[in-house]
């Protein structure tokens, strides 16, 4: 609500916005000499604040005056150009950065979904924003290049605005191709991530949100906090941790910390992977089902405070206990034995499997 007391001669108007955009109609509210009468308003919104351009009364639907003030139009024009946006015709922002050796990208998203995967050989990491729904005005991009260091950050701009919407309602999707190799962070706050076809390290960051990652080789560390997890031939080392979700892991692993805090767990360790790290994997409120290759080396310890152990794979048996104060435990070696591999749940069963 803004008050303009030059506006429509020797007339205030208040005026209440209810839609999202640059442009907003509602209610507005007349105040001249003690008299005040309701209208409609046509407003234009600069950052978070609605300023009222049109207005006309109730009293026959008759339009009073139309006023475009000239510093509004002026905001409105730096509103558009003032991110740096490159949009094509379609009305997408898109930008290229050449890259001379092992690209860096730090990659972050508020309202929006990304999807990163690799263009192969190719010498450049291309970023295309598609708005969808919404509008660029709606948002600001923070980008720069530093070397082969790429950093792209789209976030959008704070407002208070009510409103009702009918209907699916697509936030923008941000897509990154880039070098099959890299070192990635990418992080989105609310809004789905999927990354496929890339090696190196990566670090990936959702908290609320769908997670895909799909045919990558090197090291993964995932912290997901809402949101269901497909992980599937990854191959290398794996650092996930979800708080709510189903997870669905696989590949040809060296390494494993999972962790799933509410939702089941279903992983497969692939045939020809061979843990060199203790491992762990965890959920504290799920059943947990782990298929390991016939002829993996390792040394189990499963546990669970309340459920079962079934564990089809011939064990070399060092201890069993199902007390009911401690759940049960289950503890041997595989073909021998090799590095710890600790299976846990606080709540629910324990199905391991040989494949």
């Amino acid at each position: 609500m803004v008050y303009l007391s030059d506006f429509l001669s020797e007339r205030q108007i208040d005026c209440w916005q209810f839609r999202f955009g640059i442009f907003g109609f509602g209610i507005a509210q007349e105040v001249r000499k003690r008299e005040w009468r309701m209208g409609w308003c046509i407003g234009l919104r600069q950052g978070t604040n609605q300023l009222p351009v049109a207005y006309w009364n109730t009293r026959g639907v008759t339009m009073r005056e139309l006023r475009f003030v000239p510093i509004y139009v002026v905001g409105l024009a730096l509103m558009a150009g003032g991110d740096g946006f490159a949009q094509t015709g379609g009305g997408d922002w898109v930008k290229s950065y050449a890259v001379a050796g092992k690209a860096s990208v730090t990659l972050a998203t508020g309202d929006a979904g990304m999807e990163v995967h690799s263009c192969g050989t190719c010498g450049a990491v291309r970023v295309r924003v598609e708005w969808r729904d919404r509008k660029p005005g709606d948002y600001t991009v923070n980008e720069f290049q530093s070397g082969d260091h790429v950093n792209f950050e789209l976030k959008e701009k704070p407002h208070i605005a009510f409103g009702i919407r009918v209907g699916n309602f697509h936030s923008p999707q941000v897509t990154v191709e880039t070098p099959a190799a890299l070192d990635l962070e990418a992080r989105t706050t609310d809004g789905a991530l999927k990354i496929s076809g890339v090696q190196g390290t990566l670090q990936l960051h959702t908290s609320d949100g769908a997670v895909e990652i799909g045919d990558v080789t090197g090291a993964v560390r995932l912290t997901a906090s809402d949101g269901s997890i497909r992980i599937h031939n990854v191959t290398g080392t794996l650092e996930s941790r979800s708080s709510d979700g189903q997870a669905t892991i696989d590949g040809k692993f060296t390494s494993l910390a999972v962790h799933t805090s509410d939702g089941p767990l279903d992983l497969t360790v692939a045939d020809g992977s061979q843990l060199t790290t203790a491992s762990t994997i965890e959920s504290s409120d799920g059943k947990v089902m782990v298929r390991l290759p016939n002829r993996m080396a390792v040394d189990l310890d499963v546990h669970t405070s309340d459920g079962q152990i079934d564990c089809k794979l011939p064990l070399t048996m060092e201890g069993y206990n199902t007390a009911h104060s401690s759940g049960h435990n289950l503890r041997g070696h595989l073909n021998g034995g090799g590095v710890p591999l600790n299976i846990h749940t606080s709540d629910g069963n324990v199905t391991i499997v040989g494949q």
